[in-house]
């Protein structure tokens, strides 16, 4: 029955893809006036008939890019055809628009200012939705905060709740990505590009092993972003830098205007517990429909493929199917062809052993689920056990001696699989956890738990399947040698044939220990306890797969090492019982 119903979902998708109502005729750089009399350019999408727009109102999508409104033109093509007026704009300060550009923090008034523009043009009818994804996702939030009149309904794709927990600063190291972020916004800042920018962004490695402040340099000709990196070095805690409305939803989820939301991520998207949070608190607060869709993907959603696995064609989607029978209902009060009832359809992901496909991939299994809230329902939370013998077990060891290695900055451990965003450099995703020449960090070839400075616990096979269905977390006792460090952990699934695909990671920087507000040193020699958030998964772990667990102090590019030599320790005895916690939803 769940098969089928992947079935009978694909096909709904694609015949809804096809169904076109109208020409589109475009309108390139139409300048919409904000409040303080910056003007943002616009390309507008008609529905049309023989190339020539049709003088009637419609519904509007309204959609605001940093990256180039033009990127939008398919999406924008796509919905014009099918009767909505489609607005695709350049940010503040980029491409076409005037202004000087900030990152996030004019989003929200320039957001409120356009959606309120759009309402009011001859071609509107007064419906105004809003969609994007990533920084388009931010920014409907951001606007929404202002209670825009004119706003019907949100279709928010990969976008989080809390920057500075979720991508600049996530359990206190900084992100990498970031930095990367900034590389590639000022490279397009500049009209014909900046070939040294390119050329760095294309081999960033020595770049990104430097400290912080030295990586300015190379922003030196771009003010803007130059202050962006400057502000965000500054402001290593959770202060009221990062608490600005354009960087922080989950401070203001109450002041949002209380339209239908649809949110879209993936299992391996940097923002999904944002995404998951935004969700959750929206559904409490708001009386207006919150629906989330959770695939298994990166921060690109629809694919069905994610890293060395292939879901199959159920795992597919083209987003733009589900926003428009979205947009259809909420703008044009059309009954849903293709979303259900249920507020949470999510992928429960599952690692076959039956083989590759012909491209070489494996080939992994899973099914759609439906639920009416994340997580699905009370999980029972299992604990498993660090020992000696490297094993997870049940119950932890009284008398069990403390396990110590020796972290050095100059030879961090290499980023492979997971969530990060600099996956143009480091592979994302499913990926077996052993080093080659070819990834970015990797100084030698080997499995990654050959390294000294990685401890690895496995459990014993298992004997029937076991359903992750929430989040993951590590909880250590921990000590070293200085007054900060960093503890990074990474939940595995062992295939029956040695594969180990790394399911999550997570890090957390002890000066953060105790919430991301205020830095607090560790005496050293002083055991502490410590939660490394891994985040949240859906899961079938097969029978005969292993689970395992690798603690270590590093995870290179996805963050900057943290500078300092240190000898760390972590104790497992029972006393100090370090474990994995698990969201148990089935056995």
């Amino acid at each position: 029955m769940r098969i089928f119903l992947s079935f009978a979902f694909a096909v709904a998708v694609t015949a809804a893809a096809t169904v076109e109502l109208f020409d589109a005729a475009i309108t390139t750089n139409v300048k919409a006036t904000m409040r303080d009399g910056v003007k943002l350019a616009c390309d507008i999408y008609q529905p049309a008939r023989n190339g020539v727009a049709i003088n009637e109102k419609f519904p509007v999508i309204v959609s605001r890019s940093p990256y180039n409104k033009e990127g939008q033109r398919g999406e924008g093509t796509y919905f014009a055809n099918r009767g909505f007026v489609y607005v695709a704009q350049d940010c503040r300060g980029r491409f076409q628009s005037e202004g000087q550009f900030y990152a996030f923090v004019n989003e929200g008034k320039d957001g409120y200012d356009t959606i309120e523009w759009a309402a009011s043009q001859p071609w509107s009818n007064g419906k105004v939705g809003t969609t994007g994804a990533s920084y388009l996702g931010w920014v409907q939030y951001h606007a929404a905060m202002y209670r825009p009149p004119h706003l019907e309904a949100m279709f928010a794709n990969v976008a989080g709740s809390v920057l500075f927990d979720e991508y600049t600063y996530p359990g206190g190291p900084p992100n990498l990505a970031w930095p990367l972020w900034l590389l590639k916004s000022a490279e397009t800042s500049r009209p014909g590009g900046a070939p040294e920018l390119a050329a760095l962004h294309a081999n960033p490695a020595a770049w990104l092993r430097l400290p912080s402040k030295d990586r300015l340099a190379i922003f030196q000709d771009f003010p803007n972003h130059r202050q962006m990196y400057e502000d965000s070095i500054a402001h290593p805690t959770l202060d009221s830098y990062w608490q600005q409305k354009g960087f922080n939803s989950a401070l203001n989820f109450k002041e949002m205007k209380d339209v239908p939301v649809y949110i879209l991520t993936g299992w391996y998207d940097p923002f999904v517990d944002g995404s998951i949070r935004n969700f959750t608190a929206l559904s409490k607060l708001q009386k207006t429909p919150k629906k989330i869709m959770i695939g298994p993907w990166l921060h690109s959603v629809g694919s069905n493929k994610l890293g060395d696995a292939d879901f199959g064609a159920f795992a597919m989607l083209d987003q733009k199917v589900i926003a428009l029978d979205w947009f259809n209902h909420w703008l044009k009060q059309e009954p849903y062809k293709l979303i259900s009832q249920s507020p949470v359809r999510a992928f429960q992901m599952e690692g076959y052993d039956g083989g590759r496909t012909p491209e070489g991939q494996l080939r992994a299994g899973g099914l759609w689920q439906e639920y009416q809230q994340w997580p699905a329902r009370k999980a029972t939370v299992a604990g498993l056990f660090l020992s000696p013998s490297g094993k997870l077990i049940p119950n932890p060891l009284p008398g069990a001696k403390p396990l110590s290695y020796t972290y050095d900055p100059e030879d961090p451990v290499p980023t492979i699989g997971g969530g990060g965003s600099t996956n143009t450099h480091t592979p994302n995703g499913w990926q077996d956890q052993v080093c080659s020449l070819r990834i970015l960090g990797c100084q030698s070839t080997g499995p990654l738990i050959d390294r000294p400075d990685v401890f690895s616990f496995s459990s014993d096979p298992m004997r029937q399947p076991i359903v992750i269905n929430g989040p993951v977390r590590v909880k250590l006792w921990i000590s070293s040698n200085a007054p900060d460090t960093d503890f990074t952990a990474k939940l595995v699934d062992v295939y029956p044939n040695g594969y180990a695909s790394g399911v999550l990671d997570g890090q957390l920087r002890t000066s953060y220990r105790n919430g991301p507000a205020k830095q607090l040193p560790m005496k050293p020699g002083t055991v502490y306890p410590i939660t490394i958030e891994l985040g949240n998964i859906s899961l079938n772990l097969l029978p005969r797969h292993r689970i395992r667990l690798d603690i270590s102090s590093s995870n290179f590019p996805k963050f900057e090492p943290n500078p300092r030599k240190a000898r760390n320790t972590v104790y497992i005895d029972a006393l100090h019982p370090s474990r994995l916690e698990l969201s148990v939803t089935e056995f």
